[in-house]
């Protein structure tokens, strides 16, 4: 690494006078609480013209209901009005009747329908309840006279009210002068909307949690009429404000929020406060900054010198890591060989040992034969002899006792040609790893065979349970490596006092996979030493014939050559449990012949 140039300290500027550091720190105070307080204005207007927006929508949609309200009812009165002027002098009570029963129940909000020929009411609809209306002059009620004459006046319809009916209640009343074609006025019809019901379909309401709400204009007389509905204090709070046109006139609609309008919240006055805080750092800082430039420059002179020494002394810490990682790496190799010699003297030792047991037990029936053989040569040798004297029952006896011989010879071999038979395939398959197509009950079979004599010497007994006669297309060797080291495990592990004992084999189909349980009856692994037992190395007999590599040979079998899947369970006592989990076709290796890969 190549050293840096040492920095020369240079010298220090003129200071600055004490009152130019003031003013300066004063400027940039001034200017942050400038830039805060144009950022609290405008934060403010936001507020202000977002909540003027709601409160703006309501009301929209306030004038939006009452119009459609309105409309779909004081509209049904024009066909009524046509159809009386055109045939004013011909209308009787049944005429009258109909036309005013169907628009009544058409109509929303319809109070009642009154028609006045000559501005004296005689025809009401219903009439129940309203019997009161009959016959009423309107010139001589002064509370509705001058509604009626200003609507004959301008010759169109007027809305009045709202007002105190005759009938009781309160409701806007639609006046419409009828004339004759002749231009000649005819009479009144009055269609009186309820109030109260107008009110609750349209959904008005003076008061509720979000917005306060008033409508002036009574008689449809605008701004300069009076509030006949909410709060006259509304229109005097800066409202929204909407106009509802009406026949002869308007409606003002105005609310605000139900709070009032936005002033300056807790929020704003802590944004003030938090930028006059920014403020005064933001000029204490500049003060600090400017005095406390020589120091800086001292220090940064201070600084390039230990960055030197820290340089020089990084370069010898990093040679002595790189020293320390290459005697590391040498360890791992050295651990790395060392390892496989361990797993290649351990398959050595299990074939060894495979040896020993297959030599013992083949002394039992090699014996046995070669004694019967040595009986039949007698009794032949005896036969032979050719003396005349023979009786039949000593030549029935000695053929009987050859029969048996010969018996014993074959039963002895057999049980030699079968023994050299599953050594010669388990061993074959351990040395070579070669990969073939095999039954898994056979080359089970081959292995309890050949190991039954070594398992027969410690006290323990393989049971073969059910197995499927299943075809695989795997690596029998390291299979026969993995059970192996799994019985060898169970009888040096789980009867470390020999038998008596005994081990399951079992297996079962699992669609395209063979589960294979080993299981013992043994004492059982401690439940702290279950997650620890395929670690390489690690057994709990050291010095006791244990390496720690048994395991950890079968996981690295099963989960790369086999291509499969291995799990324990144990509970201290009672016995542990390895279940193998083995695809039907083993994936391929890459030192594989490649007339397997074509299959």
């Amino acid at each position: 690494m190549a050293s840096r140039e040492s920095v020369a300290p240079t010298a220090p500027p003129p200071r600055s006078t004490s009152a130019w550091r003031w003013l300066s720190a004063l400027a940039q105070a001034l200017i942050v609480v400038l830039i805060g307080e144009t950022g609290v204005q405008l934060e403010l207007a936001r507020q202000t013209e977002e909540q003027r927006a709601l409160v703006l929508a309501y009301v929209a949609g306030v004038r939006a209901r009452l119009e459609t309200e309105l409309n779909s009812t004081l509209y049904l009165s024009s066909g009524l009005v046509a159809f009386a002027s055109a045939r004013a002098d011909l209308l009787d009570v049944a005429h009258v009747t109909d036309l005013l029963s169907a628009l009544y129940k058409t109509g929303r909000n319809v109070r009642n329908i009154v028609i006045a020929p000559d501005n004296r009411v005689k025809w009401v609809y219903p009439l129940a309840g309203n019997e009161r209306v009959i016959g009423l002059y309107y010139p001589n009620n002064p509370q509705q006279w001058p509604a009626v004459e200003r609507a004959i006046k301008r010759r169109g319809t007027i809305v009045a009210g709202p007002v105190d009916l005759v009938q009781g209640g309160r409701g806007l009343v639609s006046r419409t002068p009828i004339f004759r074609s002749n231009g000649e006025y005819w009479g009144l019809l009055s269609l009186v909307i309820d109030w109260d019901s107008l009110q609750k379909t349209a959904g008005l309401e003076a008061e509720s949690s979000e917005y306060r709400l008033a409508i002036r204009g009574k008689d449809a007389e605008g701004a300069r009429g009076a509030v006949f509905f909410g709060s006259e204090q509304v229109f005097a709070m800066r409202p929204v404000e909407s106009q509802l046109e009406l026949p002869g006139g308007s409606w003002t609609i105005a609310a605000i929020p139900a709070g009032g309008w936005t002033t300056p919240s807790i929020r704003i006055q802590a944004l003030r406060l938090l930028y006059c805080v920014i403020a005064a750092m933001i000029g204490s800082l500049a003060y600090r900054l400017m005095q406390e430039k020589h120091e800086r420059e001292l220090a940064r002179d201070e600084l390039a010198r230990l960055n030197n020494e820290l340089e020089a002394h990084i370069n010898a810490r990093t040679a002595e890591l790189r020293s320390a990682n290459d005697e590391l790496a040498r360890m791992v190799q050295t651990l790395r060989k060392t390892q496989s010699d361990l797993v290649r003297s351990e398959k050595l030792a299990a074939l060894g040992a495979l040896v020993a047991g297959i030599a013992h037990e083949l002394n039992t029936p090699v014996g046995n034969s070669l004694l019967a053989a040595s009986t039949l040569m007698e009794k032949l040798r005896q036969l032979t002899k050719g003396d005349a004297n023979l009786k039949r029952s000593e030549w029935t006896a000695a053929l009987a006792q050859m029969h048996e011989a010969s018996d014993i010879i074959q039963r002895s071999l057999g049980r030699a040609s079968e023994l050299i038979s599953s050594f010669k395939q388990v061993a074959t398959d351990r040395t070579t790893a070669q990969r073939r197509r095999f039954t898994l009950a056979g080359a089970i079979h081959d292995l309890v065979v050949t190991l039954q004599p070594s398992l027969r010497r410690s006290g323990v007994s393989i049971d073969e349970a059910e197995i499927p006669d299943t075809k695989l297309d795997s690596y029998p060797g390291p299979l026969d490596q993995v059970l192996m080291n799994l019985i060898q495990n169970a009888v040096l592990h789980a009867y470390p006092s020999g038998g008596p004992g005994r081990i399951r084999l079992s297996a079962t189909l699992d669609g395209a996979w063979v589960c294979i349980a080993v299981e013992d009856f043994g004492c059982g692994i401690a439940p702290e030493n279950l997650s620890r037992v395929f670690d390489p190395f690690f057994t709990t007999r050291l010095g006791q014939g244990g390496t720690g590599l048994g395991l950890h040979i079968v996981h690295n079998i099963v989960t790369g050559t086999l291509g499969g899947e291995i799990d324990v369970k144990s509970e201290p006592g009672r016995g542990s449990c390895f279940t193998i989990r083995l695809p039907l076709h083993a994936p391929l290796q890459p030192d594989d012949p490649s007339d397997h890969a074509a299959h």
